[in-house]
């Protein structure tokens, strides 16, 4: 067991310090809010289930019986939360000879690494979105959340694409490429699946790409003053919002998703972070601890498009 001793933190019994950089940096506000949907749970597990509905109609000749559908039943969806947890001790004598409070403050810190959890288990949706192992990053259909053969549940409908065939970085003609595939992309039985696009989430390396591609009213990429349809859309329904991610593992990746109740991208959570403390009556040792049960998943990969970068 790790135990934080008067023999590992020296400085701290002195009092001859003018600061201490020991939580020195201000939380920043959540980002995974702002593009995953987050639901909780008290199960051990959840299931989905994808349908598809009817086709197209045909025509009815006079006389004839009307043809009747029936609609498919796919694969299910699992989602089996993961269990978490860490804590730390601190030693009676430490915490009574620490003369600067640091000891004092290894809740919060342990809270902040709690919070820091819920943001990669987030991500790790997007950071592994080519890979379908393990099968929590492969969607209804066996793929990777980023697939070029996204195959559809009726018989007929051709499979459909959510990725460039060759990765690309973020640039103008990427962007335009994107929003297009939205509009071009079908439902489960081959009629058009009206997504649009929302918000693009981007490496905090592209941030100032980003922004020049999708905050400006203009193109910054030409002289010739054409007006930026990517932001504007040319249905009024461009794209503007963009989040610098600082929990990509990948430089060059890109995602543009659509509004949260159009996409499958999900946070489920069995237990919110818990906290516990307790003096251990035969040592005086501190010790605390925390716990929280999440997995971070997706059914169907509608409403989302990226480059993984290279």
């Amino acid at each position: 067991m790790a135990v934080m001793r008067t023999s590992d933190h020296p400085e701290l019994l002195d009092t001859p310090l003018r600061k201490i950089f020991f939580l020195a940096v201000e939380a920043v506000p959540a980002e995974y809010p702002n593009w995953i949907n987050v639901w909780e749970t008290d199960r051990a597990f959840e299931d989905d289930l994808r349908m598809a509905e009817f086709g197209y109609i045909g025509e009815l000749a006079e006389g004839d019986s009307v043809q009747f559908q029936r609609a498919n039943e796919g694969a299910t969806k699992r989602y089996e939360p993961i269990e978490f947890a860490g804590g730390f001790v601190i030693t009676q004598k430490m915490r009574e000879t620490d003369q600067h409070g640091v000891m004092a403050r290894m809740t919060e810190a342990l809270r902040r690494s709690f919070r820091h959890l819920f943001e990669s288990e987030a991500y790790k949706i997007l950071n592994n979105s080519t890979t379908a192992t393990p099968e929590r990053f492969q969607g209804f259909d066996t793929l990777a959340l980023l697939s070029t053969a996204h195959t559809m549940l009726r018989a007929g409908v051709a499979n459909q694409s959510n990725k460039p065939t060759v990765d690309v970085t973020l640039s103008q003609v990427a962007l335009e490429t994107a929003v297009k595939a939205f509009h071009d992309w079908k439902d489960e039985t081959g009629k058009p699946g009206y997504f649009t696009p929302g918000t693009a989430i981007v490496s905090t390396a592209d941030q100032f790409l980003a922004a020049k591609l999708l905050k400006n009213a203009m193109r910054y990429d030409t002289a010739n003053h054409e007006e930026n349809w990517t932001k504007q859309g040319p249905d009024s329904n461009g794209v503007s919002t963009f989040i610098p991610s600082r929990y990509f593992t990948a430089a060059n990746q890109w995602f543009l998703v659509s509004a949260k109740a159009q996409h499958d991208l999900n946070l489920a959570v069995r237990i919110q972070p818990q906290f516990e403390t307790h003096i251990e009556f035969s040592s005086g040792n501190f010790q605390a601890k925390g716990r929280a049960s999440l997995i971070s998943s997706f059914g169907r990969w509608f409403g989302v498009y990226g480059s993984k970068g290279f």
